[in-house]
């Protein structure tokens, strides 16, 4: 049995005040927070998810293409079943991050005592990685939390438990300590799947079996087992039916195509590992390619160094025999993910390692207390050292409110820390109004381009209609008032000067020349470009029209006319040339406007640049669908009549002589 260490009331104080410090940690200037691609995309699921809209059995691709398990959009799903406003969401995550750091307090003190708790806690509470990762819509910031739960459930179930024959014939009933054995794996795996690093975790709950296995009640684990099989189903149905749908899509040698090193071994991981330990590192991550200017404007402290020597010291000190039972799920807890990479098989990133920073922490409580028991003039001493440390940790506190001051007035370039919340908020809120919002970007595809996945969360409780243009090749007529809303990234040339008028007000990003630009349209613009013969309309399936075209020596422009928003379907279309003899003479292809872009009732050009034949006399146009493994690679939509009698399989259109 584990010697526990009961909750007095002025443990309630002190646990009280760690909550507070992490809570204003945390909570502190929300709006300086990243809302990106991959934030905008989980909101878009668990935004469907809590309208009713849709079960998820997968959440977003991950970075190498394989889908990532659903437990995040579910767990997003809670805050946006709430509202639907991202910084709920926000705040929700920020919350569950507090509630670990309170996880993280209690396993120190129960198992290893109260000033070990305190020290643990407040060093969690105020690191600056810490802190970063726990304050946005991000998989990999809200998935400790649960892992925390299910590593207090695994030490309470298996090792504080009785002796098995001591467990099963005291009652029927599971005991406490039973129902810990229940739920630890299933509350693991729940963790383990919201983010693909934290599976290098997986091995702890085999010391939590071994080491309590006289102790395991066969029956809670009969339970677990089941409960684990359902916490897990969704993604095994999901994986299935990725797996169907394109095999290559889950193969698992994609995971390589991530490698940053050519060599067989790297030590970026543990590099990474030092920085989570000791709050050094962020201009990496933050502002990769203004290192040196992050640097000087908000400098790390030396003495951070210190910490990093107490999880060095907390490391070795796991060899005494009050902490030797720990020190398997310690050295797993902290090391194992960073040495598991040490191999130059994936890619290596600071978040893959979130989950180990409590255990660091922890390390670095066992350090500073052992440091505090044994220097001299006892108990000055010891108030001296914990002082000096809480000091330590202070400079850390005001470090990360530079590290806010930074991300907020800087211009920092892409990848680094990217356009805080608040900004697009004031946007957001010029838009309230708008029912129809047309984005002018550099790129239409969802899960690709962070315009067209952002946009849609911020204003779907505003906005029937929100599209995303990029910048050649279409130009889009909404059928009544609407506004066009110019991103940053559009291009400079593109048909975005279309969508300009006088009604301009502009939001700027951060202190740069960069931002946002709102313009007023009472109607769609007027085209000036080439003139546009029109044709009887040819109805393709889903009820897209072709309504006219225009030929010219290096330009082929079509006219459509949309229905309403289809998410997922995503068309190409072609464009061929026959001459008057029957022949193809030519060729061309492209990407359609995505369905999920479309509103009813807007009328479409979209446009080709390429030499035309020049004794075309007829052309062909395909809409279609590319095919997945188990369909053709080609699948073409088919025209039909007024009755929705099938035609055939493309547009005809001859041209006067």
């Amino acid at each position: 049995m584990l010697t526990v260490n009961d909750i007095k009331r002025r443990d309630l104080i002190i646990l009280t005040l760690i909550l507070f410090i992490a809570a204003l940690m945390r909570f502190s200037q929300p709006g300086i927070v990243e809302f990106f691609h991959d934030d905008a995309m989980l909101s878009t699921l668990a935004q469907e998810m809590a309208a009713g809209e849709r079960f998820p059995v997968t959440g977003i691709n991950s970075s190498v293409g394989i889908p990532n398990p659903p437990p995040s959009v579910y767990v997003m799903a809670l805050p946006f079943a709430l509202n639907s406003n991202p910084i709920v969401a926000i705040f929700f995550v920020m919350g569950l991050n507090v509630i670990g750091v309170g996880l993280l307090w209690l396993i120190a003190h129960r198992y290893f005592g109260r000033t070990i708790a305190l020290i643990t806690g407040l060093t969690y509470a105020v690191s600056p990685w810490a802190v970063l990762y726990s304050r946005k819509i991000w998989a990999q910031e809200f998935h400790t939390p649960f892992i925390l739960f299910g590593l207090l459930l695994g030490i309470y179930g298996f090792w504080e438990s009785a002796k098995r024959s001591d467990i099963e014939t005291q009652s029927r009933w599971f005991t406490r300590q039973e129902w810990a054995q229940v739920f630890s794996l299933p509350v693991l795996l729940f963790g383990f799947q919201i983010h693909f690093a934290a599976w290098a975790l997986t091995p702890l709950y085999a010391v939590f079996v071994w080491i309590g296995f006289k102790r395991i009640s066969w029956r809670a684990m009969a339970l677990s087992a089941i409960v684990s099989f359902l916490v897990l189903a969704p993604y095994i149905v999901g994986f299935w039916q990725t797996y169907q749908r394109n095999p290559s899509q889950v193969r698992p040698s994609a995971v390589s195509t991530l490698a940053t090193d050519d060599s067989n071994f790297s030590s970026q991981s543990l590099e990474y590992l030092l920085y989570l330990a000791t709050g050094f590192g962020m201009e990496t991550w933050i502002a990769p390619q203004q290192q040196s200017e992050m640097i000087d404007t908000i400098p790390p402290i030396s003495l951070w160094w210190i910490i990093g020597g107490m999880v060095i010291l907390g490391t070795i000190l796991l060899y005494r025999k009050p902490m030797l039972v720990f020190a398997p799920l310690l050295l797993i807890w902290a090391y194992l993910p960073a040495v598991a990479l040490i191999p130059q098989w994936a890619g290596v990133y600071p978040h893959y390692f979130i989950a180990s920073i409590p255990a660091l922490m922890l390390l670095a409580g066992i350090g500073v207390t052992w440091i505090a028991e044994i220097v001299p003039l006892q108990p000055n001493g010891r108030s001296i050292i914990l002082v000096a440390f809480a000091f330590i940790l202070l400079t850390q506190a005001l470090y990360w409110r530079g590290v806010l001051r930074y991300v907020d007035n800087t211009d920092i370039r892409y990848p680094g820390f990217t356009i805080p919340l608040h900004y697009l908020q004031n946007v957001e809120s010029a838009l309230a109004e708008a029912d129809d919002v047309v984005v002018l970007s550099d790129g239409m595809a969802w899960d690709l381009n962070h315009e067209s996945t952002v946009w849609p969360v911020l204003l779907r409780d505003t906005t029937t209609c929100v599209r995303t243009l990029i910048g050649d090749g279409y130009a889009v007529f909404p059928a009544g008032e609407f506004v066009a809303l110019q991103a940053p990234n559009t291009p400079q040339d593109g048909i975005g000067t279309l969508y300009q008028n006088d009604t301009a007000q502009y939001f700027p990003e951060r202190r740069s020349s960069l931002g946002y630009t709102l313009y007023q349209w009472g109607s769609a613009p007027q085209w000036e470009g080439a003139e546009i013969t029109p044709i009887e309309p040819v109805h393709f399936a889903g009820n897209v029209q072709l309504t006219g075209y225009h030929l010219s020596e290096n330009l082929t422009l079509l006219e459509w006319q949309l229905p309403q928003r289809t998410v997922g379907l995503d068309y190409q279309y072609g464009v061929h040339f026959y001459n008057t003899a029957g022949e193809k003479i030519g060729q061309r292809d492209t990407v359609f406007w995505h369905g999920r872009h479309w509103c009813e009732g807007d009328r479409l050009l979209t446009w080709i640049w390429g030499a035309v034949p020049a004794d075309t006399a007829q052309l062909q146009v395909f809409l279609y669908e590319l095919g997945d493994a188990n369909q053709p690679r080609y699948i073409n939509a088919p025209t039909i009549d007024i009755t929705g009698n099938l035609i055939g399989d493309h547009a005809i259109i001859d041209l006067p002589e």
